[in-house]
């Protein structure tokens, strides 16, 4: 049953971008209208995930990243809208996943980076994205790199930048290494003029 349009049986809708470009914020804004309706709704995210937890107001269950077949597992005739956030953390399998829960007529919702720190596609993206009926760009991040008189560039920021020690990884740093597990480590979104990866073919 649709909502209003808030819930859209058989409709793979997607938020992408770099860090800081609001894309779990514009999730749980889309799933906010639902807790006031009788209206059931499955929020997921990657257990590989383990940064502080987040407090949206929304209980969510954590599904291994190399298994995101238990994702079909827990999906109940009540749930009629899927939730996943950080969905760039899934393997490509996850494409059936959602292919198969769009055919149950449920409405599925993501929200995950489209491209990792050296500038290419992450995880399951190039798998997911021709699949979305709606697919949302977000452009809200500004480059943080830092310029004379303790600026920062402000420009649009299209990439995500990983710093170890305070420096670009190179090209052949893990892909998956989650901001807050290292202390010396941490992510910034930047331009394409000053993302950086040293040792990139």
């Amino acid at each position: 049953m649709a909502y209003n349009h808030i819930i859209q049986p058989g409709v793979f809708e997607l938020y992408c971008g770099p860090m800081y470009s609001g894309k779990t914020q514009r999730l749980i804004a889309r799933l906010d209208p639902l807790k006031h309706m009788d209206a059931g709704f499955l929020f997921i995210r990657p257990r590989c995930d383990k940064r502080r937890k987040r407090r949206y107001g929304v209980r969510g269950r954590y599904i291994s990243e190399r298994n995101p077949e238990q994702i079909l597992e827990i999906v109940r005739e009540q749930h009629e809208l899927i939730a996943i956030d950080e969905v760039q953390f899934f393997d490509r399998t996850l494409s059936q996943v959602v292919n198969e829960l769009l055919l149950r007529g449920k409405n599925v919702v993501a929200a995950g980076l489209d491209l990792d720190f050296r500038g290419e596609p992450f995880g399951c993206m190039p798998y997911i994205l021709p699949i979305a009926n709606e697919v949302v760009k977000l452009r809200s991040a500004i480059c943080r790199y830092p310029l004379e008189n303790k600026r920062i560039c402000r420009q649009i920021a299209t990439r995500t930048q990983r710093l170890i020690h305070g420096n670009p990884a190179s090209y052949d740093a893990p892909i998956v290494s989650v901001q807050g597990s290292k202390r010396y480590e941490s992510y910034e979104p930047r331009c394409l003029e000053h993302h950086f990866v040293p040792g990139k073919p």
